[in-house]
């Protein structure tokens, strides 16, 4: 038995050489590419007679439902690849099967595949109609739902796949391809379910925070990232991931530093780069998602989890004086503000621009402000003085030492002297609550405080003409201090007084000018405290007492 296995190996191995020795460097017989056959060939021979037989179609044509359709052949870019095709056919691996049976192989393309499926999503938008999945949205507190509408498409893949296929086999047949409907309906199972799951995302919301990014999801935003038949629709959560990304993700940014005169000309803080980390997002939202469908939690709130790529130069690579750290951000908005205002704020800002403060040293905002006249550039604008509102020069500084205020409180720093308003600004309650208002007026107030980290302190504004926010951050070095404000709170509050009409023979008769507007008198409050490794740095209560200011009109008397 052992005799006869060998005697049939050697008489097999025989045989494989008796028909492959012929066709060294050859192609093997009964191999044909699109049609032609080039067994026996060798790959010179083959590319010559592919290369003389084969030409691009001009055109790729076919039909949707009976309509002719065609598309360019040019405008994908298409070609062929002769020399690859040859070598595939060289290579053909089961040369014992080709004895008994021949084999059509297909050309190799080149192609612009994403142009092919530009073009088929055009004919499909011409042939198709767009379904409109089951949605839902809320109105007077209720859930309602849109049930959809059923569509129609063609299979791009299908027809894609059909005309590569025949492109490489050089086949002129023509085909029809049919559309077919797309079904959105919802059994009435699935219907009441999306519904009550709807429904339990009334008044809820998610929030991510990074850094000073807080993005909400509303309650409208859930909504669209519920899937009618399942739990959660992909396609909208990646919607809003890709709109966090626009706004979270930023690429490194390198330290510069230049001091001349003791004043920072040129400082930018090292950023390490940020992206978001998506995979990791898409699950945080299917989580918070599901914890809100299943509880009665009104919100969650989850850090946006990220990539950080580090900046090569860091702050404390190109400085020696301690300013390594963003140790405070103070922010505010003046949206409203009359052209001599935002003119003053942007000139009382640039005053700021590179403050290097020492540690141990007592600053005064007036001191480093200077003096505020038309002298020194500034415009008027209206002010508080003497118990009215009045234009004068300068009128807008107080933004500027609001927003530092702001920043103080961030970086934990002693705030020595500070005064609020007479009254209720609107200005500094533009998406803040009142009580975080800091008033100055030279020489008698004045917003001070004390550097009293390891080190030197920079104070950096920021402002945006276009959308008139402005921010104050401060760096410096951490030393371990955690400072903590309460939310301000009213404690008490005084209608404004009636309103007073006031006769002015300059205006005419009939003429009604308001020149006061009415704010409610109140009394706010909150805490500040600052502590380091346990230790309490400060503890300080703030107290605003803002009066209630009278509407006053001016009645024209004259002629």
């Amino acid at each position: 038995m052992t005799k006869i296995f060998i005697y049939f190996c050697v008489a097999l191995l025989f045989f494989i050489l008796i028909i492959t020795i012929p066709f060294v460097n050859k192609i093997y017989l009964n191999i044909y590419v699109a049609g032609t056959y080039i067994g026996d060939k060798s790959k010179e021979e083959a590319v010559y007679i592919l290369s003389e037989k084969i030409k691009v179609p001009e055109k790729i044509t076919f039909k949707i439902n009976g309509v002719n359709y065609e598309i360019l052949t040019s405008e994908i870019d298409l070609s062929y690849d002769v020399v690859g095709s040859v070598e595939r056919a060289y290579n053909y691996p089961n040369k014992l099967k080709l004895i008994f049976k021949p084999v059509n192989l297909g050309l190799k393309l080149n192609f612009e595949k994403e142009k092919l499926t530009e073009s088929l999503l055009i004919i499909s938008s011409k042939t198709g109609t767009e379904p409109i999945k089951p949605s839902v949205k809320i109105v007077n507190d209720a859930i309602v739902v849109n049930p959809g509408k059923n569509g129609v498409e063609i299979d791009i893949n299908e027809i894609e796949s059909k005309i590569l296929s025949n492109i490489s086999l050089q086949v002129n047949e023509e085909f029809n391809f049919n559309t077919k409907e797309v079904d959105t309906s919802l059994k009435p199972t699935e219907l009441e379910n999306y519904k009550m799951r709807a429904t339990k995302l009334i008044g809820k919301e998610i929030i991510f925070i990074f850094e000073e990014h807080t993005i909400k999801l509303s309650d409208n935003d859930l909504l669209e990232l519920l899937d009618p038949k399942g739990v959660c629709n992909q396609e909208a959560i990646e919607d809003q991931i890709e709109k966090a990304s626009r706004t979270v993700n930023r690429n490194p940014q390198d330290s510069v530093f230049i001091v001349e005169n003791n004043i920072v000309k040129e400082f930018t803080p090292s950023k390490d780069g940020i992206t978001i980390n998506e995979d990791k997002l898409v699950e945080n939202i299917w989580i918070a998602l599901n914890s809100l469908l299943n509880s009665d939690s009104k919100a969650v709130t989850l850090d946006i989890p990220v990539i950080i790529y580090p900046a090569k130069i860091k702050n404390e690579d190109v400085n020696d004086l301690g300013i390594n750290t963003l140790l405070g951000r103070g922010d505010s908005n003046f949206k409203g503000s009359i052209a001599n205002r935002i003119y003053n704020v942007n000139l009382a800002q640039s005053r700021f621009k590179g403050v290097l403060i020492p540690p141990n040293e007592e600053v005064s905002f007036n001191n480093i402000l200077g003096d505020v006249s038309s002298l020194t550039g500034y415009k008027a604008a209206y002010v508080i003085k003497d118990g009215k509102t009045v234009l004068g020069d300068g009128g807008g500084v107080c933004q500027v030492s609001t927003t530092l205020f702001r920043a103080l409180l961030s970086a934990g720093l002693p705030i020595l002297e500070r005064r609020a308003h007479a009254y209720r600004v609107g200005y500094y309650e533009q998406g803040f609550p009142p009580g975080l208002d800091a008033t100055v007026y030279s020489p008698t107030t004045d917003l001070k405080f004390k550097n009293d980290t390891p080190a030197y302190i920079l104070i950096q504004p920021t402002i945006n003409l276009t959308n008139l926010t402005f921010t104050f951050e401060i760096y410096g070095t951490n030393d371990g201090r955690v400072a903590t404000t309460t939310k301000p709170i009213i404690t008490s509050q005084t209608a404004p007084p009636p309103d007073l009409y006031v006769d002015d023979p300059t205006l005419p008769t009939g003429t009604i000018k308001q020149i006061e507007h009415k704010a409610w008198g109140a009394k706010v409050v909150f805490d500040y405290k600052v502590v380091r490794n346990g230790e309490t740095l400060i503890d300080q209560k703030f107290v605003s007492n803002y009066r209630s200011w009278q509407a006053v009109y001016l009645r024209g008397t004259g002629i």
